[in-house]
Formats: C-alpha cells, sequence, structure tokens
C-alpha cells in the first residue's frame, strides 16, 4: 500500500509513512500497520483481508517455501483463515500436493476448486465478511470431529508469558481448536507479531512445534525457544 501510494503520488515511501502518521494521529478510526493503514469497523478492528494479502508478500511467499518442506504427501492439514495460511494453500497446489485440508476459510477452499489431489473439508459457521472466514461454535464443533497430522496457524501476536492471542475471540476458538486437534503444531508468524499480545487467549506457546519467522529473532526469543524445546527457523 505504501509502496503504490508513493507511486501514485509521485513521493518517496518515507513521505507517504510520515503522512500516514500525520492521518492516524488525527483519527482514532484509523489504524496503521506494517506497509499501509486501514480504518477501523466498530465491531471488528482486526486488518480487512483484502489489505493483508497486499502487506509482506515476500514474507509469505518464503514462509509457504518452507512450510511445504513439513507437508508429506498423502497427509491431512488444517489451515487457518490468514493469509499466512493461503499462501502456503497456493504453494500446495502449485506443487499439486496430495493432501486433505481442513480449513476455515473461504479464499483457501476456492484455490482447490479445480485441484484433483487436494481433498478440501471446510468447517461451516457464521461468515465473517471481513476476513472470509468461518466461525462460531458450529465451526468449532466441526473441528473436534476430524484428527490432522499438522496445523498451520498465524495468530496475530505472540507473547513470552500470554502465549498465542488474537484481536477476535471466534478466530481465537477455531485456532484453539486446530491445535487441540493436530498432532504437530507449526507456528507461521512475521517479526512484527513477536512480543505482541491480543486481548482473546488462544493456548500456551509450549502447545507448538516449531516457530516460522521472517527475521532473526533477538537472543531473548532463542533462548527463550531453546527453554521452551520448540524449534526456531528463519526464513
Amino acid at each position: 500500500m505504501v509502496k503504490e501510494l508513493s507511486q501514485i503520488f509521485g513521493v518517496t515511501e518515507e513521505t507517504i509513512r510520515r503522512d500516514l502518521n500525520k492521518i492516524v494521529k488525527l483519527d482514532e478510526g484509523i489504524r496503521k500497520v506494517h506497509g499501509g493503514a486501514y480504518r477501523v469497523e466498530s465491531e471488528d478492528s482486526s486488518v480487512p483481508q483484502g489489505l493483508r494479502q497486499s502487506l509482506l508478500i515476500d514474507e509469505k511467499s518464503r514462509f509457504a517455501n518452507v512450510c511445504i518442506s513439513l507437508i508429506k504427501p498423502d497427509s491431512c492439514i488444517m489451515l487457518d483463515s490468514s493469509t499466512t495460511a493461503l499462501y502456503i494453500a497456493k504453494r500446495i497446489k502449485a506443487e499439486n500436493i496430495k493432501v486433505t485440508i481442513i480449513t476455515n476459510s473461504l479464499l483457501t477452499t476456492r484455490e482447490f476448486e479445480d485441484s484433483e489431489n487436494v481433498f478440501v473439508i471446510c468447517v461451516g459457521g457464521v461468515l465473517r465478511k471481513r476476513n472470509g472466514s468461518l466461525v462460531g461454535n458450529t465451526t468449532v464443533s466441526a473441528l473436534e470431529n476430524y484428527c490432522a497430522d499438522c496445523s498451520f496457524i498465524s495468530p496475530t501476536s505472540v507473547n513470552m508469558e500470554f502465549g498465542l492471542t488474537d484481536n477476535n475471540y471466534d478466530e481465537a476458538q477455531v485456532r484453539k481448536a486446530m491445535i487441540k486437534h493436530s498432532n504437530k503444531h507449526f507456528l507461521v508468524a512475521d517479526h512484527t507479531k513477536l512480543g505482541r499480545m491480543h486481548m482473546h487467549f488462544i493456548d500456551r506457546i509450549e502447545k507448538i512445534d516449531m516457530v516460522i519467522t521472517d527475521m532473526q529473532a533477538s537472543k531473548e526469543w532463542l533462548d527463550f525457544f531453546e527453554k521452551k524445546k520448540i524449534q526456531y527457523k528463519c526464513c
């Protein structure tokens, strides 16, 4: 978004960032994120799906490259409704890997409309339009009927003390169910999420088998992962 705006107005990206900072200070309904900004809706403060798809594209592509190496043919995997998971899905399709995918994401489901090798289970629920996902008690109950080899989740924040948290209650419950009903748990999080905390608790970080991130973590985080016996991979 910042790059596109700089090209449209013929100014530097730094100028756009300064202008966005000024707008955020003047309007409490505007939130700044890495690479852009968005308007908060009263019922949902999360970043819209459309905007998230345009942010950190290179990082998400690298995530997908790493995650694809962790997926075994004929396995069953769970993918949450994050755009990171969507990139993983796109790579699975490109590599034509034979797997079963369980997801609550409509966008991920649509990726495989013409795929012969991928069997998709899209769990039902209430449509969360801002995110293109299905959530609620029906979604969580449906997930409890399945057991997957592994899950890939990308919550909005990861905190040493409070573990995995989210800015949306319903998505937090879905991610919690995916962790509970999968054997291996892969947390895929860009560097902006480490150290942050949101209101809705998902699970303790000890439940995670591997953390995959885009920048080298600090020594404090590396020591923390070693202490918790969590594998760490920077891509």
